[in-house]
């Protein structure tokens, strides 16, 4: 066989394939609704997530997402400059009216048919990610468990209602199976951890920048927080993310995005002595003047560190479950983290914290402390202008776990109450 004809019967395969992805394309499309108030149902959902992701894996493009969403971000900012996060920049009206409707240039055309497509299922790209990704991880739940029955065995256990946390040093080789609050299956702690996070910090809070580092949901040390149901399964109702200093190239606390100029520095005397006083940096540690900016600060916190065992950073504490249970299971998960961080030796920990009642609650302890801090907050910053702001800082776990000793739930909650009416005071004076 000739190489001009082999390579004409390969054009023939490639385009009659083409046609055939084009056509399902436009039955997809065409079948979902044209109108706002028109809902898709589950199963048109689940046909187009289908249809992406068999896309995806025939054509080796893993990365459609990303290359979709850089190339509307380059967009939007153009025509207006946008300082929020991703959900921010997404939702605003000149991305409703870029996204779905102008080309992707150097990108293939199916790239804006598929854009479109998940504009329709799911009303931006960002949302048909996050599903995407949880349909990845349920399609694989229900692979192992079709394919290897005994494994439901594994099922982790605790008595009913009966709390009990630990930290996994490698949740990717942690053969244990867990349940979870968003389904129905036991699942491989990897797994629960990463659909926790995107149930929870993805799709219920919108940080949608967190589909760029899965990855860190899927592997490492992981504090997780168990409790029992009425059959005496482990169900998953909190996790953290913690990593080491010597894994300080992948912590949130120095990518660019939470070291720029829009982070407002708080930083004082008091907060600095407090650092010094753990010992963990040298006497070094000291600003005669404000610190400029943040990147600043931390830069002068690094060169001046003498004991790196002694911090790592925590990040994505989740909690999850019925929503009148959830600031109590926050609660418990901070008592049992604090706790056990103590115990493995890290007196610092580095945090971002978005939540106000864990603010507010530190704030409380911080104003009635009259010894050393529990909590030092280092910067802040309103990211998308709509008043919850979000801070940068550090736990000093000894004491903080002593005061979650000393403060019941009950506490805990009048605490939280008492600082917001507090700040409502201050802020109407």
């Amino acid at each position: 066989m000739s190489k001009e004809k082999t390579l004409i019967e390969l054009m023939h395969i490639f385009t009659t394939l083409y046609i055939s992805i084009m056509n399902c394309l436009d039955d997809l499309i065409t079948s979902f609704p044209k109108r706002s108030a028109d809902y898709p149902s589950l199963s048109q959902k689940q046909r187009g997530l289908n249809f992406i992701h068999t896309y995806i894996h025939q054509h080796g493009e893993y990365d459609i997402f990303s290359k979709i969403i850089s190339h509307r971000i380059a967009q939007i900012q153009t025509c207006e400059n946008y300082r929020g996060n991703l959900h921010q920049t997404f939702t605003s009206d000149i991305a409703n009216q870029i996204c779905g409707h102008s080309l992707l240039d150097g990108l293939p055309e199916i790239y804006l048919d598929i854009e479109k497509l998940a504009i329709s299922l799911f009303g931006n790209i960002l949302s048909c990610w996050a599903e995407y990704e949880s349909y990845k991880i349920l399609g694989r739940v229900q692979h192992y468990q079709n394919n290897h029955m005994a494994a439901l065995n594994r099922v982790h256990t605790c008595a009913p209602n009966e709390f009990i946390s630990e930290i996994v040093m490698h949740i990717e080789k942690d053969e244990r199976l867990f349940m979870t609050h968003h389904y129905n299956k036991p699942m491989l702690l990897s797994d629960a951890i990463v659909l926790t996070n995107i149930e929870t910090f993805i799709k219920e809070q919108h940080w949608y920048e967190m589909l760029y580092y899965l990855n860190l949901s899927q592997k490492g040390q992981h504090f997780i927080m168990l409790q029992g149901d009425e059959d005496g399964l482990a169900t998953i109702t909190s996790t953290a993310l913690i990593q080491g200093w010597e894994l300080r190239d992948n912590w949130l606390t120095f990518n660019p995005f939470f070291q720029n100029s829009h982070w407002q520095v708080d930083v004082n005397e008091k907060k600095l002595n407090a650092l010094r006083q753990t010992g963990i940096f040298s006497d070094a540690l000291s600003f005669t003047y404000h610190p400029f900016s943040i990147l600043e600060f931390e830069t002068q916190l690094a060169d001046t560190l003498i004991d790196d065992k002694a911090i790592c950073e925590v990040l994505r504490l989740t909690v999850s479950g019925p929503s009148a249970k959830r600031q109590f299971f926050l609660y418990q998960s901070q008592k049992m983290l604090m706790k056990i961080l103590h115990e493995q030796g890290k007196p610092i920990v580095f945090t971002i914290i978005e939540q106000p009642s864990m603010i507010l609650f530190y704030q409380a302890l911080n104003r009635d402390s009259h010894t050393e801090l529990p909590y030092i907050n280092t910067a802040y910053q309103d990211v998308n202008a709509s008043g919850l702001v979000t801070y940068k800082g550090f736990w000093l776990t000894k004491h903080l776990s002593e005061l979650f000793k000393q403060n019941s739930f009950k506490d805990y909650k009048k605490k939280v109450i008492g600082m917001r009416r507090a700040v409502r005071e201050t802020t109407n004076a």
